[in-house]
């Protein structure tokens, strides 16, 4: 049985969101956050100290872009993700792997420094703002990021898009980011992920 510690402010929504498009049964233990403290990191109350992490029998992971892919390789059955000759397969693992090689740390640092060092993070925003309209110019040339089939890539993407949203860091500008976000709101599986527990 797979297990996932959850907790819905963090990037578990991925796994969870993943989860329900795969139509897999798990048991879901959602946990409280953990603020950090003295500088330790894996403070949370999940078997890595980290959210997400996923339990599936003897395998523990805690990076969401490689349950991701674990858990599409594994379980996927030809979903969500385009078949290894594929010429697709390219961008589909640039895409998977971007909101955490780029957005992620951008969104990281500004959350770090916006209260001390407001200039910094005015610097980082605007930096932010560049990766954002690279995603921005992608979704005015197809539907979902890698093309014109909804995949794994779009859900790790439209999380951390969505975290730069609540930070006000989208505006009108990225207007096809805001029609993907419409069509993506319109997949069951992400409503079922986001109901309160």
């Amino acid at each position: 049985m797979i297990t996932l510690y959850h907790n819905p402010q963090t990037r578990s929504l991925r796994i969870r969101w993943l989860l329900e498009e795969l139509s897999l049964e798990y048991t879901l233990k959602t946990v409280e956050f953990v603020p950090p403290v003295d500088g330790k990191i894996f403070t949370q109350n999940t078997p890595t100290g980290r959210f997400p992490t996923l339990v599936d029998g003897e395998i523990v992971l805690c990076e969401s872009g490689a349950i991701a892919q674990y858990l599409i390789e594994r379980y996927g059955e030809a979903r969500l993700a385009p078949a290894l000759d594929s010429p697709l397969r390219g961008q589909y693992l640039q895409w998977m792997h971007f909101p955490e090689g780029t957005l992620n740390p951008y969104i990281n640092a500004i959350q770090r420094f916006k209260d001390g060092l407001p200039a910094v993070a005015a610097s980082l925003s605007n930096e932010l703002d560049i990766a954002v309209g690279y995603c921005d110019h992608t979704l005015s040339q197809q539907p979902y990021i890698v093309g014109s089939a909804f995949s794994g890539a779009d859900i790790m993407l439209a999380v951390s898009l969505l975290s730069i949203n609540l930070m006000g860091l989208l505006d009108e500008k990225h207007h096809h980011i805001a029609a993907y976000f419409s069509r993506l709101q319109t997949r069951p599986a992400l409503n079922r992920a986001l109901q309160v527990e």
